[in-house]
């Protein structure tokens, strides 16, 4: 994945506000030092040079990836080498590497995948990030995480490892015809864990998503005891909008939130389609609206 620049003024100035740069108005205060280290191993503190933001963007929701917007506050482009999380909920951090280009004011988007959240975490740690620029200098800053996406990363991500761990779940490649020519029927396949099963799971619910959407006339199943066998659960849906853009600009539409009880914890578990069902779920919603 590229890293994304973004460069309209206005965005630019949302980000910069966000951090209380003079002329701005609001209360937000961002983050007003950092540390640094040279080669020599000197270390600094004085007014940052760079600012770092923690988001995820929708099409990086399945994925394990979030991304760490920088934004170089001086007036000179630097090279990048590499940025990562310093103190966060995961405990290998989140690292991005490359050879990048850092201009003044300009933030930059990197993605960093997440790896083994810390789920004994306290949430007492605020994030930062480290960046390491091709001259050897490494710049830590704090970080600003401003729609909760480390917590609810960590959270989602915990709990879908205590639901492996007791059921395996995937959706088979093909869909099957609904009871009407406007629904179709995803089959939800339940099989053992690659180990012997921890604990029993139920399927509390089922939600729906941009482009599916449940059929009133078929709701459903909830509360259903998940039978770790090979079974198949069937789930009939509709389509959720016929605006044929919903599907030309698709990220989440076929990624399907299911509710899990497992353990005595109740959390979300999203399971993906396969390419072939993507294709599948894209073509069935072109049929239904008409198009």
């Amino acid at each position: 994945m590229r890293p994304r620049v973004r460069s309209l003024r206005l965005a630019v100035l949302a980000l910069a506000c966000g951090f209380g740069v003079a002329g701005c108005s609001g209360s937000g205060a961002g983050p007003s030092s950092y540390s640094t280290t040279t080669g020599s191993g000197a270390a600094s503190t004085s007014q940052a040079p760079l600012t770092a933001v923690v988001d995820q963007f929708r099409d990086e929701y399945g994925t394990g990836t979030i991304i760490l917007q920088l934004n170089n506050r001086t007036s000179t482009s630097r090279t990048l080498i590499r940025a990562e999380l310093v103190g966060s909920d995961f405990a290998s951090g989140a690292p991005w590497t490359g050879s990048i280009e850092l201009p003044p004011d300009q933030p930059l988007s990197l993605p960093a995948s997440v790896a083994a959240p810390a789920c004994a975490y306290s949430g007492g740690t605020n994030p930062s990030v480290r960046a390491v620029f091709a001259d050897g200098t490494s710049i830590t800053v704090p970080a600003t995480d401003p729609h909760d996406v480390l917590s609810r990363v960590r959270t989602e991500q915990c709990f879908a490892s205590v639901a492996q761990r007791a059921v395996d779940l995937r959706f088979a490649d093909e869909l099957q015809p609904g009871p009407s020519p406007q629904t179709a029927v995803l089959e939800l396949i339940v099989t053992p864990p690659a180990g012997s099963p921890s604990a029993a799971a139920t399927l509390v619910s089922v939600s729906g998503t941009t482009l599916l959407a449940e059929d009133p006339s078929a709701p459903w199943l909830h509360d259903l005891a998940l039978s770790a066998d090979g079974s198949r659960v069937p789930l009939t849906f509709r389509p959720a909008r016929c605006d044929p853009h919903a599907v030309a600009e698709d990220k989440i539409g076929t990624l399907i939130p299911l509710t899990l009880r497992v353990a005595g914890q109740t959390g979300v578990v999203k399971v993906p389609a396969s390419a072939a069902l993507k294709a599948a779920v894209y073509a069935f919603v072109g049929r239904a609206c008409g198009w």
